[in-house]
């Protein structure tokens, strides 16, 4: 009976010294923690799309280096001197506008009948608006335009070149306003410009 006893009494002591089993970071699997992240989920495809959506989008309405659409307007002058319509097409849009005392007329229309009924060839290798004295108005510079009584690009993607043309006459007879002002636009698919628009005060004899 003695020799029970003291059994029991061993038992319940190696079971108070072990304690209760809580559970300790051991007790877990191994693994590395990552910082949480708070980008928003756009899987691969969407995300190339985006990129491509917004890349189109930037071409589109960040306007091309000015002198460009300079290089368009002064073009337009050669191919106006020696009356040559081929020339002169590709520099026009297919829907581009010739602007008159408030009257629209489709542009290479306008043109094919002033070379008819005037001779440009008379000013031929003589400079009628050089470079220098274009004056370029771009989106951000809308308000300067007003001011100086030209229209205003209305879009980023817009252009307004102005020419005052130093000869405006042959002899007598008068061959371009005072003033033109063209309004050029990005060429689709090409980093070139192309008139979209012509403002003149000008109407044949």
């Amino acid at each position: 009976m003695r020799l029970l006893l003291l059994a029991l009494l061993a038992l319940g002591c190696a079971s108070a010294e072990r304690g209760p089993v809580f559970a300790t970071s051991t007790s877990f699997e191994d693994t590395t923690r990552k910082p949480p992240s708070f980008a928003p989920y756009l899987p691969a495809v969407e995300a190339t799309a985006a990129s491509a959506e917004v890349a189109g989008l930037y071409s589109a309405v960040v306007p091309l280096d000015a002198e460009a659409a300079r290089d368009v307007v002064t073009r337009f002058f050669m191919a106006v001197l020696v009356e040559s319509n081929r020339d002169l097409a590709p520099l026009l849009a297919g829907s581009a506008w010739s602007v008159s005392e408030g009257n629209r007329q489709p542009a290479q229309a306008v043109w094919r009948a002033r070379f008819a009924q005037l001779d440009y060839t008379t000013l031929s290798g003589r400079v009628v608006a050089t470079p220098s004295t274009l004056r370029t108005y771009t989106y951000a510079s809308a308000e300067r335009a007003v001011i100086d009584g030209v229209p205003a690009p209305q879009t980023a993607a817009e252009v307004v070149v102005v020419a005052r043309p130093s000869l405006s006459w042959a002899s007598k007879t008068r061959l371009f306003g005072d003033f033109l002002a063209f309004k050029l636009r990005p060429k689709q698919g090409q980093p070139s410009y192309e008139i979209a628009e012509i403002v003149e005060d000008f109407r044949l004899p």
